[in-house]
């Protein structure tokens, strides 16, 4: 029998993180670089600690996610945290040290490291939206 509150559950979860995700990554972020008169070592300060909290706050929604979860619909969940774990431990620590020379003063040229991030970002987002809706029977009016 399928426990269709566990699905509810899920479902909510995922658009949950799907709009967390968003709200932290594509409008948080951008919109803090456009204070006036803030530092940009004081931005960069302030965006270190928020990404480390969403992160923190969506690897908890994501184990609780994959506990109720069924065992096929735990691959989507097994792919978000492999992105999560590939930013935080392959991506964050280069960020990190970018973000800590501008703290510093250094100019620095571009690099391929935030458009990376944002490519993961976009991929994961679309993973928790396609789960979640597809968990909610949004387009169908039931889940198949």
């Amino acid at each position: 029998m399928i426990d269709t509150r566990r699905d509810t559950i899920n479902g909510i979860l995922a658009i949950f993180c799907a709009g967390m995700l968003f709200a932290m990554s594509f409008v948080a972020t951008p919109a803090k670089f456009m204070a006036l008169g803030v530092p940009i070592a004081d931005l960069i300060a302030v965006g270190r600690v928020t990404f480390r909290a969403s992160m923190c706050t969506e690897s908890v929604f994501l184990f609780i996610m994959v506990c109720l979860a069924r065992r096929g619909d735990q691959r989507v969940l097994f792919g978000c945290a492999a992105i999560l774990a590939t930013q935080y431990f392959a991506l964050l620590p280069a960020l990190n040290e970018r973000s800590l020379a501008v703290m510093r003063g250094a100019v620095l040229s571009p690099s391929p490291l935030h458009p990376i991030w944002i490519a993961f970002d976009v991929f994961r987002l679309g993973l928790y939206l396609a789960y979640g809706v597809r968990l909610q029977g949004l387009f169908q009016g039931r889940r198949t």
